[in-house]
């Protein structure tokens, strides 16, 4: 078994298992680390909440059975279907503050900068996770949306723990698999792609879901030329959905051996920072390793 694959599935055991031993909080009053450092103080069980940031703290109150305590969320077309009925508070970027304020919300998830001074301004309580770049960063931010919502983490560790188990399954079925060369690429028009490389979450799963990043020698996104992307030539790439055609349409990339054989392929881009992660490394890696994945 490859040194490297076999320590990163050891990692995900590992981390289940530091997960689950980490205390949790009987009850409230509860102090929440915001992403500034800063010390939240929620006082109650909140029965009133407003998502005023990206879907992922939507997937993740679904997820922990707290849907019916939302009242408000942005407008995000990866919005769980749950909430299509809410009313819409703008944009994730720039959400309303009179219309949040008017729903006189117990906690707000999301959203930073000025939005956020204005809204603690107000005397509302306002929980901002770190930035996601991993798995450990999803599962760091259902704990704390856990503890934020029931005072107490067991609902969110039980998840934590089913997802962490379901990608150290799945990750070993591909791990002695020959590993295709594979382009995540986020295309603007006939402008240059972003590509994904290292420091991503779409990197991480991409390894764990049997893959080999054509351009994980680079950090974060970065926009590459055409005249690399066709150097590199990966075998597969993955896109957003809504963006294929702007690869397959592209004149340029038409003797990419992904765009000759079919396997530009389409995996939302909200879905590789998402508290569902284990099932977008399944997805990932049915679409990397088709035969290992049949139905039977």
């Amino acid at each position: 078994m490859n040194y490297s694959l076999r320590s990163r599935i050891l990692f995900v055991a590992l981390l289940l298992v530091s997960i689950l031993v980490l205390p949790t909080l009987a009850g409230f009053p509860v102090k929440i680390i915001d992403d500034r450092g800063k010390e939240i103080t929620i006082s109650k069980r909140p029965e009133r909440i407003v998502i005023a940031g990206p879907a992922l703290y939507g997937e993740v109150l679904v997820d922990l059975g707290a849907a019916a305590r939302v009242v408000g969320v942005t407008d995000s077309a990866d919005n769980p279907p749950e909430f299509a009925k809410l009313e819409k508070l703008g944009s994730v970027f720039a959400p309303n503050i009179e219309k949040i304020i008017a729903l006189k919300p117990d906690l707000v998830f999301g959203t930073f900068g000025k939005p956020r001074d204005a809204l603690e301004a107000a005397g509302l309580i306002v929980v901002t996770t770190s930035p996601i770049e991993s798995s450990l960063d999803v599962f760091k931010t259902v704990r704390t949306v856990g503890l934020a919502i029931d005072g107490e983490a067991l609902k969110a560790d039980t998840l934590v723990g089913r997802s962490s188990e379901s990608i150290v399954i799945d990750e070993a079925k591909v791990l002695e698999r020959a590993k295709p060369t594979v382009a995540i690429l986020y295309p603007s028009a006939e402008a240059p792609p972003f590509a994904a490389g290292s420091e991503t979450p779409e990197n991480e799963i991409l390894l764990r879901a049997g893959g080999q990043n054509i351009f994980g020698d680079i950090a974060s996104y970065k926009q590459v030329n055409f005249e690399e992307l066709i150097k590199r030539n990966p075998e597969i790439i993955i896109t957003d959905p809504s963006q294929i055609s702007l690869i397959t349409g592209n004149k340029l990339l038409k003797d990419l051996k992904a765009v000759k054989a079919g396997k530009v392929l389409g995996v939302k881009a909200s879905a590789w920072t998402s508290s569902r992660i284990a099932s977008t490394l399944r997805e990932v890696a049915k679409l990397l390793h088709p035969d290992v994945f049949k139905e039977k």
